[in-house]
């Protein structure tokens, strides 16, 4: 599967300053997530993927499924995309998307991978810790991940502290030349 980031960013960016201009952000996040949705199916996986199908069934089909539910300026967006034979990067011009929009409310999401389960009280100095140092609000989510073996790996948008046992071994490998 590729990484669509590249090419989702300036549809994210130019949907983000369209909604913002118009007031409609919660109808467009609404909108992205279905057309996300939507992209991210199997069967309609399979049709965007057939070179036999051309783009403009492609984009039909999509607002077909997806019904009712999308405004004039939405349905432009997935033909202009179809055109440019970018549908499948949909599902990352919704989270693009919601990016740009909890950066404008001054929000953040943080993932917070550690070799042991954390409890209540490390998850609170986590995220008072990272509200301090990013200057917004943080939600973190939580996994654990034992090859770390110990300490934590925290990615909160394009900021990642790796502050593992397993980085810091690796590092000191390094520095001995192994």
């Amino acid at each position: 599967m590729s990484d669509y980031t590249t090419v989702a960013r300036p549809y994210a960016r130019a949907v983000y300053q369209q909604a913002t201009e118009s007031t409609s952000v919660d109808s467009w996040s609404n909108a992205l997530a279905l057309l996300s949705a939507v992209a991210e199916d199997v069967t309609m996986k399979a049709v965007l993927d057939n070179p036999q199908a051309g783009s403009e069934q492609k984009a039909e089909l999509i607002m077909k499924v997806a019904g009712d539910k999308l405004g004039v300026t939405q349905q432009n967006l997935v033909k202009l995309m179809a055109e440019n034979g970018r549908l499948k990067a949909l599902p990352e011009v919704a989270k693009q998307f919601e990016v740009y929009r909890a950066e404008a409310e001054g929000k953040i999401d943080a993932e917070v991978v550690s070799a042991f389960p954390l409890s209540s009280e490390q998850a609170e100095s986590i995220t008072s810790t990272l509200k301090a140092k990013l200057g917004r609000e943080v939600t973190i989510s939580t996994s654990t991940d034992e090859s770390l073996i110990g300490g934590v790996v925290i990615k909160a948008g394009d900021t990642i502290i790796d502050a593992s046992m397993k980085s810091q071994l690796a590092s000191l490998a390094l520095a001995l030349g192994r």
